[in-house]
Formats: C-alpha cells, structure tokens, sequence
C-alpha cells in the first residue's frame, strides 16, 4: 500500500461532525466490520485517502467506490490500511463495504488519513434492515459456477437487498449469516447447534455476545426484508457411496408458521412503525428433494398463514420464484449469482416502493 507523508491530516471516526460514517451495524465501542455489507462512507478534499484498520483477522474481501464510479474490488485485506487511487484535486466520496461474512473474518476501522481535509457525511432518510441467510449474504455471488465459496466470492454490496436499496435511495443493513435459519441452520451429519438467526439479530456485532444490540433510534427502518427457511427446509445428504439419505425429518410446516410468527412479533415490538417485507426463498422449488414436498409453495403458505394469524396492515409477502437452473443465473453452490440477485431486486423494490411511496 502506498504510505502518504508526515502532512497527513487524521480524523479519528466520530470526530468532528461525523466525518466518517458506518454502514450497516457496526458497533461504535468496538468499531469491527463483521456483518455482510458492513463499512464506512466519507468524503474528503484533496487527491487521495487511507483507509486505517487496527486489527485484520482471517480472510476479508471488500469493495470501494469512489465518486460513484465502479467498485474496486480488495479480494483479501493483508494490510492494516488501503489507499485510494490518487484522484485530481478536489472533492471526492468513498464508500466502502466489506463483500464477505464474519465467519471467514473481521476488520477493526480505526480512521481515515487524507492529504487533505475530511467533510461531512450526510446518511440518507430512509432505511431498510435486511435479515436472511447465505442468499441475503451474497455466498458465491461472484464466483463461477462450478466453485466452493471463499470470502472472495461473496459479494454483499451487489446482493438484492444492496441493489434494491441502492434502487431506492435508502441506507441498508444486512443481518446475514450463511448457513442460519429460522428454527434449524441447515443439515448436516450430526446436528447443528450453534445458534440460529433469531439468536444472531440480537447481537451489535455478528461475534459480539447475543442481546447486545441497543436499536438506536438513528439506525431504525422504515421496512424490513426478511429472507429465512432455505436452511430450515434442508433435509437430506448424500453419503460417500453417492446416496441419498434423510438426515433429519423434513420441517413441519406448522411449526415454521409458528416460528415465523414469534420472530416477527419480536422484530415488530421493536420496530413498531416499520412495513415487513417476508419474501419466500428461491433456493426451493417444487420439484427438489421430491414432488412431495413441494417445498417452494409449502413456505409461501406457511409465510402467508402467518401474516394472516399476525394480521397486521404492515405485513406483506413477497414471492421470489425458484431461480432458473442455468450456469448464467447461479454462482457457487447453486445460490445465486448476479442476474438471480437483479431478478430479486426486480421484484422486492416495486413492492416496496408501492407499499412506502419511495
């Protein structure tokens, strides 16, 4: 990285009116860049910025977009600060978003250096919390199909929740951790029991201890996109003879009503005045693992059921249809790549758009 000169100017993070601005839920105490899509916004006067980190741990990819031009992609941090290109003198906005989860590692922000002068960051009005599994992270959004998902393969800032976002001129979070579900993450051998995504919303930080999340006021949504039941529907594995077994029973649909229900309720009774979006996944079809199961059409009803038992005005159900199975639609794993995270945005920004009058 290119280190600037003893004139640097250093403002630290909430120095000065705000100089540097958090995207997405990052804990102010600890500073750390954990949850998808997670960053930091500024603008500065002069022809080049440093972004500074005090701690790099594991694996993280990012992208930064200065002047709003095309995103540069950092496919793994290995040093404790980036600069930017050097650009002409003059006023100049930086954004940037961590593309990759907490589960492959984490970005302590320290503060930004400039040659320069800081200004002020303005945050947007409106607001929108996005809380789902590996779809709403962007898992192998990047990659091609056939491949294994790396932190270098997510790609969180150009996911449907980023897009639609971005489509309506609204700041965004997204609370996302691949693999979680609703009542049980996804399937594997023995079970899984490490915490499921009701737990993990209570926290700040995507490591911070559970219930440490305050809700302030300033980061409240106007609308909130909820995308679970893609891993709590996952039921079967193949073994090491190419078999396939059941390695749990299939969900109860019921249950997942229920369940569904009890989330909703505590995310309302702490965003009272916001409209839900609860979308249905298009990681499940009619036909996969059987006919029978029809798993697709079994949660939208389930979803439905349970706006229904809620009944509320503010409750809304958005349909993704399964994705095409085609090699231009999918990225790594099967999830979605770029035109299935397009086709989402497609549906989920008129919907909210008509609903908010965005």
């Amino acid at each position: 990285m290119v280190h600037l000169s003893a004139l640097i100017v250093t403002l630290a993070t909430l120095g000065r009116a705000q100089a540097t601005r958090f995207l997405g839920r990052v804990n102010p105490t600890t500073k750390q860049l954990t949850w998808p899509a997670d960053g930091v916004a500024f603008n500065f006067t002069g022809t080049q910025a440093v972004i500074n980190f005090s701690d790099v741990s594991g694996d993280n990819s990012l992208a930064i977009v200065i002047d709003n031009g095309a995103p540069i992609v950092i496919s793994n941090v290995t040093s404790n600060s980036i600069s930017t290109p050097t650009v002409s003198q003059g006023i100049h906005t930086v954004v940037l978003h961590r593309r990759s989860e907490a589960l492959y590692g984490t970005l302590t922000f320290e503060n930004v250096t400039t040659t320069g002068t800081l200004g002020t960051d303005s945050a947007p009005t409106r607001r929108i919390e996005f809380i789902g599994d590996s779809i709403t992270v962007g898992y192998g959004e990047a990659g091609t199909f056939p491949c294994t998902n790396t932190a270098a393969v997510e790609d969180a800032p150009d996911t449907y929740g980023a897009l639609t976002a971005g489509n309506l001129s609204a700041d965004y979070s997204l609370v996302a951790w691949s693999g979680k579900g609703l009542l049980r993450n996804y399937v594997t051998s023995t079970p899984d029991t490490s915490p499921i995504m009701p737990e993990l919303w209570t926290r700040y930080g995507a490591l911070d201890a559970d219930n440490t999340y305050t809700f302030p006021t300033a980061a409240t949504p106007q609308a909130v996109v909820i995308n679970l039941g893609t891993n709590d529907y996952s039921y079967q594995l193949t073994n090491s003879s190419g078999a396939t077994y059941s390695a749990r029973p299939p969900l109860n649909n019921v249950t997942y009503e229920q369940a569904y229900v009890k989330f909703v309720q505590t995310v309302q009774s702490h965003y009272p005045q916001a409209d839900f979006f609860l979308t249905s996944s298009p990681l499940l079809s009619d036909t996969f693992p059987t006919a029978a199961d029809m798993q697709h059409t079994s949660q939208a009803n389930a979803i439905k059921a349970a706006i229904a038992q809620l009944n509320s005005t503010k409750l809304h159900f958005v349909d993704f249809p399964p994705q095409p199975g085609t090699n231009d639609t999918i990225g790594c794993d099967y999830h979605p790549g770029p035109f299935e995270h397009q086709a989402m945005a497609a549906i989920l920004t008129p919907a909210i758009k008509s609903v908010l009058g965005w």
